[in-house]
């Protein structure tokens, strides 16, 4: 096993993973999926062999949760993983049995999905590990690729800081901690579907249509997806003349791998939740307050802040020697409290794509979706790729709601959106 640690055959989840094993139940598995499609068919022999090449170059993949007295911890797994055809919704439960994989490569059709576990890494490590995986099943498919640019090849060594706890490494008590206390946001409830259900929604646009319309407002393509998704939410609220009216909270991801200058593989990303009093706002006044709390407020200040806050609780001297169990009840409790109850939807934008020019050729787009979430039933993503940008809704409730709003408002702009779904 090419390993950079690597002198044992397990080690530590980092701070962010710990949350995901303790929290998880049968609606909630905190799964995620990054998707390459292919502009032809999916080989099964191609793949499997891509997987094998590139298994090694990720060892922080190469493992399985297991269960100690006091946390979590992950083990080497001596077999190489196998792909599966898919043949349920997307980001299906996955079975932690202390033998098995906590990731699963996938092929349907034109599609190869990674599916991780939250545990093992976040969006950015999951996109990096697809890209090496895609590239090696390109070369195996004929693709002569001269510069990789910024893919990790597989036949490269890991280095120490990709299996790195970034968490604990940037840690700075001196700077302080984020307060914890908000009220609860607005969600969009309805009726939910039975457990395993995921409603998958999508629509293509081009790219440019997307970033032109962004300039027009005066903000970026994230700001002003951002502001599109909590301007149909508040719309939605207003329209359903509650007495009681709550704030919008769109929980934004932040990487802090730009900000502190990390190259984990591990997880490592914060997030802000941007807050819109519930009464009536113009769309411009929308972009113009949520651009403004994005620019303020995520800076290295937050983020550092973010970070102690997070690494305080698990360094607590109560909570450090407690048992596995009561650590569950505690983080459960805290999930529940400061986590999904108090933001309206998530919105994660892995941004624009690069590969290789030659990849060109054999790639048509690239996806990212957010499996069930806890409480809420709508999460939302971005992935841009070549020209073109994918815009996907997971939802666990019946009725599109929440995406038809949105997409109804791109098209009101000018977006020329395809909209699919993976319902009937």
């Amino acid at each position: 096993m090419k390993n950079a640690m690597f002198d044992k055959e397990w080690f530590k989840l980092d701070n962010a993973a710990k949350i995901y094993p303790a929290a998880r139940s049968s609606r909630w598995n905190a799964v995620f999926r990054m998707s390459a499609v292919m502009k032809e068919e999916v080989n099964p022999e191609i793949l499997q062999q891509a997987l094998d090449d590139v298994i090694d170059r990720f060892p922080t993949f190469r493992m399985t949760l297991k269960k100690g007295f006091f946390w979590y911890y992950f083990q080497f797994v001596e077999h190489k993983p196998k792909i599966q055809e898919e043949t349920d919704f997307p980001c299906a439960m996955m079975r932690l049995t202390g033998r098995d994989y906590v990731f699963r490569v996938l092929y349907h059709s034109h599609r190869i999905s990674v599916e991780v576990f939250h545990s093992i890494t976040d969006g950015t490590g999951n996109i990096t590990f697809l890209k090496t995986l895609v590239m090696r099943y390109c070369e195996l498919c004929g693709a002569k690729i001269e510069n990789v640019g910024d893919i990790l090849h597989y036949d490269d060594d890991p280095t120490p800081e990709e299996v790195e706890d970034s968490f604990s490494r940037f840690i700075d008590k001196s700077k302080g901690t984020l307060p914890r206390k908000e009220p609860s946001a607005y969600q969009i409830k309805g009726q939910r579907e039975k457990r395993g259900v995921l409603n998958v929604t999508q629509g293509r646009m081009p790219f440019e249509q997307l970033h032109s319309v962004a300039k027009s407002f005066g903000c970026t393509v994230n700001t002003y997806l951002t502001a599109v998704l909590a301007y149909a939410l508040l719309k939605r609220q207003l329209y359903e003349k509650k007495a009681h009216k709550k704030p919008i909270r769109v929980q934004v991801p932040i990487n802090l791998r730009k900000i502190f200058g990390s190259e984990t593989l591990r997880n490592f990303a914060g997030y802000y939740n941007t807050n819109l009093s519930p009464e009536e706002m113009t769309f411009e006044e929308v972009v113009k307050e949520l651009d403004s709390q994005l620019k303020e407020k995520i800076t290295p200040d937050y983020c550092q802040k973010f970070i102690n806050s997070n690494v305080s609780l698990e360094k607590n001297p109560i909570i450090k020697v407690a048992p596995r169990f009561l650590k569950t009840l505690f983080m459960n409790m805290s999930f529940y409290l400061v986590g999904e109850n108090l933001m309206s939807c998530t919105f994660s934008n892995i941004g624009n794509v690069v590969t290789p020019k030659e990849m060109y050729d054999y790639i048509d787009r690239f996806e990212f979706v957010l499996g069930p979430q806890k409480y809420m039933n709508n999460s939302m993503t971005c992935a841009s790729y070549n020209g073109v940008s994918v815009v996907t809704f997971s939802r666990t409730s019946k009725d599109p709601i929440l995406e038809r709003d949105f997409f109804k408002i791109l098209t009101e702009h000018g977006i020329e959106v395809t909209v699919n779904n993976n319902r009937r």
